[in-house]
């Protein structure tokens, strides 16, 4: 039983409505549709006279649309408006010939110290390809979006940054369409570092000592790495180190190490470690270890039994890393076995040293060469 006209319209949360009479003086009448709940997306015009109306509907990011409705007399009448977001195209420069782009949209939380986006990433990442240092990405929306450089070319580091759309793209330009330019670092190390056992020289673990020129470790789980800069991107590297196991448990070294919890973990265990003479690997990532390789060493039980120096060898070249032990009496040098990452986790990194809980040993010399020791 309608006895007046109305009208009702629905589009996008959060859009603002105007309707417009055609035959008259009447001012437009103008009402927004709520963004708080997302289920309610009409509103309603009532009490209007008979006749044309003009309809606009804008949003901010969207394409504003308007079309025109009759309103009949004593009765409800509905449109939808449908709005389709405003897109922005961006063409990432960069200093690396290869590589991949992964995007994401974004949640801003402020700005970091040195004025950078702070955003948490809120949606699932795209791919796009860098071809001749360029990569494009098409049809973004309004918005903070995550963008992640990772080169192909191992010398260079990623870079993990933060735009926002269109604010950092357009700069006055009409077609929707900008460059932005992302320099990426080379980073590697090609220096030999040979330890000292020096506090300034590593980033020890609480608990870790250094005595009598050599690292101990007694029962303190973490990881050891150098400190320096120049000694945390070795990519083709050779490990040499002389090590004692205070206790027949395990020794462990970090490889390729992003940080203290990204990291690979190749590990002897002597006669009183829960998995005895084993020589197995890991890939860690956040903290997380997942096996990669186990191979018995029984053979080797004479070598590294408890309170006796030997020599720990590893290269690593590419996703292959070859594990070799040393007879520190006889100098007498045999291959352990290879642990291969098909899945190329870590590329470079630094090399350092890991203690599992409930493990008691120590490190003589350490040394780290880029390729070989020569």
């Amino acid at each position: 039983n309608v006895k007046t006209s109305n009208l009702t319209v629905s589009s996008e949360p959060g859009a603002e409505v105007s309707i417009f009479y055609l035959k008259g003086n009447e001012e437009p009448l103008t009402k927004k549709i709520s963004s708080i709940n997302p289920d309610d997306t009409t509103i309603e015009f009532e009490n209007l006279t008979p006749g044309e109306y003009k309809v606009l509907v804008s949003l901010e990011g969207f394409e504003s649309q308007d079309t025109t409705i009759t309103v009949p007399s004593q009765k409800t009448v509905g449109i939808d408006m449908d709005l389709e977001p405003i897109t922005y195209d961006l063409i990432i420069e960069t200093n690396i010939k290869e590589g991949e782009i992964r995007y994401a949209p974004a949640e801003y939380l402020g700005k970091n110290p040195d004025g950078s986006l702070k955003t948490k990433e809120s949606g699932g990442y795209c791919i796009v390809p860098i071809e001749n240092g360029e990569a494009q990405i098409s049809e973004l929306k309004r918005g903070y979006y995550n963008i992640d450089v990772r080169p192909k070319e191992v010398e260079y580091q990623s870079v993990l940054t933060a735009i926002n759309v269109p604010t950092e793209i357009l700069e006055n330009n009409d077609d929707n369409s900008q460059s932005y330019s992302i320099e990426l670092e080379k980073k590697i190390s090609t220096e030999t570092f040979s330890s000292s056992w020096i506090k300034n020289d590593w980033n020890l673990p609480d608990g870790w000592t250094l005595q009598n020129r050599a690292m101990q470790n007694m029962n303190f789980q973490g990881v050891a790495l150098p400190k320096s800069e120049q000694y945390r991107y070795y990519t083709n590297f050779e490990l040499i180190s002389d090590v004692v196991s205070l206790d027949g448990k395990s020794i462990g070294f970090a490889v390729r190490a992003f940080d203290v919890k990204n990291y690979y973990l190749i590990q002897i265990s002597g006669k009183n470690s829960p998995e005895p003479f084993v020589a197995s690997g890991f890939v860690v990532k956040d903290g997380v270890a997942n096996p990669l390789f186990s191979i018995p060493i029984e053979h080797f039980s004479k070598t590294i039994e408890q309170e006796k120096n030997f020599r720990v060898i590893i290269k690593g070249e590419k996703n292959v890393f070859k594990i070799f032990i040393e007879n520190s009496e006889t100098a007498d040098r045999h291959e352990v076995g290879n642990m291969i990452d098909r899945d190329e986790n870590f590329k470079k990194g630094a090399v350092g040293i890991v203690g599992r809980s409930n493990s008691k040993f120590s490190v003589g010399s350490f040394t780290i060469c880029a390729n070989v020791c020569k």
